[in-house]
């Protein structure tokens, strides 16, 4: 699948809605929205806040009223830094209970859709209890990822999926083509079930302030919620709670601060918005520093801040932004595709140091031994916006030899891109120039196709 960069900042300013909330409609196709690799999804979510505003604000487009735009708030503190970015959510509850580190509440279910019912949580057994709707663009795509994952793992962790809708329309669902052309109950390896009444939802959402799907909860082995967050995200924390290092204390620690930072955003958060609108980057950019000097250790934020700077055309100051996140993600891969695809993608034109982008992009080449299909992709766009047309083919090449289904025809029409280019037959698509075959601020999942309109009376969070 594709990537989804981090160039989705802010939900409702330059993003596309990667998860859905009470009230959204099913996700749209956005432009040439692309599916996600699941290394390197976003991380958002929106949520009933938002349900009445427009699902995408892109930069480069016309603002809605401002009367349309949603509040912002942080994506967890501790999932990573590809989305890692404000996204709008309603206001925390003031009821919220459920954080890390506290007893995981009982699941009730209705029925047992695919898979063994689950009776209670054992002791010595890692869980996984995430909550999705078939109408849901973002939660379809993420799915074969939770399946992979359930197949790693097998009898360590145990993955339930929880949806609040109507028996029939999930069996219908089952019964549907993915994009891969299976039937999504030959793509789904692990246990799908329907809320009681949507009492695990209230016991596990609505307490947890969560107000966007999909989300996942990590159960750990002594019956306590070890993580809350995007699924996209859940990969390092999971291993973590399985081989027993991961650090609770710390991770909610770092949900509490997130949970502070977001009641800073209900302030700050409009006149961000307001400022963007008018397309006043310098002044976007230090309403960001503002939350920047109030909570130094956020990576959100300092993201944010070197997209503004992108997007304002304050080019020396967002080439040495990058290049001190790069240094501080020397050893993560997923964080240095992110920042090298959003260096070189962004926006049109000389300005970005495309040297800085190959460098961090062929740092995380190295990190992962040249087997990830998304981060060769990243290389090849760079060279072949650096005018190395034949080395971006042959780099693209090497992607689509390893690279998923679900990704490969996007892989495949970059590589014809690059092809046309080298024979002079694309007199459209230059080295240096925008780079059609991506939009900068996304690579979103599109719905499964066949994906079922949401009932107007469906409630999910």
């Amino acid at each position: 699948m594709r990537k989804l960069m981090m160039a989705t900042v802010l939900t409702g300013l330059s993003c596309v809605v990667v998860g859905c909330g009470e009230g959204d409609a099913p996700a749209p196709n956005v432009g040439e929205t692309k599916s996600v690799e699941p290394q390197n999804v976003a991380v958002a979510s929106t949520s009933e806040a938002e349900s009445d505003a427009p699902s995408r604000l892109d930069l480069d487009e016309p603002a809605p009223p401002l009367d349309q735009v949603p509040a912002l708030r942080l994506t967890p503190a501790d999932q990573p830094s590809p989305a890692d970015v404000p996204s709008p959510a309603a206001e925390p509850s003031a009821t919220t209970e459920l954080t890390i580190g506290d007893a995981a509440p009982p699941i009730s279910i209705a029925k047992w859709v695919k898979g063994d019912p689950v009776e209670g949580f054992a002791s010595d057994q890692v869980y996984v209890v995430e909550f999705w709707a078939t109408w849901c663009g973002p939660c379809l795509a993420g799915m074969p990822h939770i399946a992979s994952l359930q197949t790693e793992y097998g009898d360590k962790v145990k993955f339930i999926g929880v949806s609040a809708e109507e028996e029939e329309v999930v069996t219908e669902f089952m019964g549907q083509e993915s994009r891969g052309g299976k039937l999504w109950s030959e793509v789904l390896t692990y246990t799908i079930a329907l809320d009681e009444n949507r009492q695990t939802n209230a016991a596990y959402m609505e307490a947890a302030g969560q107000n966007g799907i999909p989300c996942a909860f990590i159960v750990g082995k002594s019956g306590t919620v070890e993580w809350i967050g995007h699924p996209a995200a859940i990969d390092d924390p999971l291993k973590q709670v399985v081989d027993g290092t991961w650090d609770p204390t710390a991770a909610r620690a770092a949900l509490l601060a997130e949970r502070e930072a977001d009641k800073v955003m209900q302030e700050i958060g409009p006149k961000i918005n307001a400022a963007l609108q008018k397309g006043d980057y310098k002044t976007g950019v230090e309403l960001i520093e503002q939350l920047i000097e109030k909570f130094p250790e956020n990576g959100q934020f300092k993201q944010a801040r070197f997209q503004f700077l992108l997007k304002g055309e304050m080019f020396d100051e967002a080439n040495k932004a990058a290049e001190e996140m790069i240094k501080a993600s020397n050893d993560s891969a997923l964080e240095l595709n992110q920042l090298a695809w959003t260096l070189a993608t962004s926006v049109s034109g000389p300005g970005p140091d495309l040297d800085l982008a190959l460098t961090a992009a062929k740092r995380a080449e190295e990190l992962t031994e040249s087997k990830d299909a998304s981060i060769l992709d990243t290389v090849g766009r760079i060279l072949f916006k650096k005018g190395n047309i034949e080395d971006a083919i042959v780099i693209q090449k090497k992607a689509l030899e390893i690279v998923g289904a679900d990704m490969k025809e996007q892989l495949e029409a970059s590589l014809k891109e690059y092809e046309a280019a080298l024979k002079g037959d694309d007199t459209e698509a230059k080295p240096a120039d925008a780079d059609p075959a991506k939009t900068p601020e996304v690579d979103a999942a599109k719905p499964a196709e066949g994906d079922a309109a949401k009932p107007a009376d469906d409630a999910v969070n």
